[in-house]
């Protein structure tokens, strides 16, 4: 076990928020890379228990380390990430970041981060999603919410069985998930990430209806879950307590205008 919690450097927190060291990079793709940290918040945390994200507050261009405590300045800096590993063991948890440029502040931070960088994290919080009692599955998912759909979907019985389907940039953004065999892995390119996720929509659209009940899980931008999720009312009913269907975030907004937005037109 490899504790290096204090680092030679004093360490912030609260009660709700805690530093969190930078142990490890790996690139898993061009526009993924998977940091492991290190926080007194990880010991704590459950191991396998799908859904569970956290607030990640990192540093701003030109500063040095995490910001200074600030609630304030917190609500626009936040930004929400999947733990899509724990181990509370060794305090350890990995998330797995979305690179694209130099936008932004969470994914450009990921994209040069190094062992000993630090950020601020949260207490974390469960996605309310149930699998249970469902005959077939089904996933939909973009490049920011392939970390929680393959959390999901690692934890689905060895015997499960339905469709995920995985939108991204290119074909070598495909990376290896631990899906039961009779999950059906369906990779979907949309090289412009402007560009509206037709594609995925029309692959889902189209998809062959297995009998029995399904369990659905649909993240992604605004426009995709708000296709989705009308498509599913109005041609395939399915049961409020195995259906997920979120948007993770909305083309020309950041974090917390895309939440404000989406409480708008809930």
């Amino acid at each position: 076990m490899r504790i290096i919690l204090n680092a030679g450097m004093p360490l912030m927190s609260t009660p709700n928020f805690a530093e969190a060291i930078v142990l490890r990079t790996q690139q898993l793709s061009p526009h993924m890379v998977r940091l492991t940290f290190q926080s007194e918040f990880a010991a704590d945390f459950v191991t396998g228990a799908p859904g569970a994200y956290l607030k990640v507050i990192a540093p701003a261009p030109g500063e040095a380390g995490p910001p200074a405590f600030d609630p304030a300045s917190f609500k626009t800096r936040m930004r929400t990430y999947t733990l899509r590993h724990v181990r509370p063991a060794e305090h350890e948890f990995d998330i797995d970041f979305v690179v694209h440029g130099d936008d932004g502040i969470a994914g450009p931070w990921a994209r040069h981060a190094a062992p000993g960088n630090r950020i601020l994290i949260s207490r974390p919080g469960t996605l309310k999603f149930g699998t249970e009692g469902a005959d077939w599955h089904l996933f939909v998912a973009d490049l920011s919410s392939i970390p929680a759909a393959a959390v999901e979907l690692e934890a689905l019985p060895s015997d499960a069985i339905g469709d995920a389907f995985f939108e991204i940039p290119s074909d070598e953004d495909r990376q290896p998930i631990r899906t039961p065999t009779g999950i059906r892995v369906h990779w979907i390119i949309k090289s412009d990430p402007q560009a509206p996720s037709e594609a995925l929509i029309q692959a889902v659209q189209t998809l062959d209806w297995r009998s029995g009940e399904p369990s659905v899980f649909v993240a992604g931008e605004f426009a995709l879950a708000g296709a989705l999720r009308t498509y599913f009312r109005k041609q395939k009913p399915t049961r409020k307590d195995l259906t997920y269907v979120s948007s993770y975030w909305k083309l020309g907004l950041i974090e917390p205008e895309h939440k404000a937005f989406k409480a708008q037109a809930a």
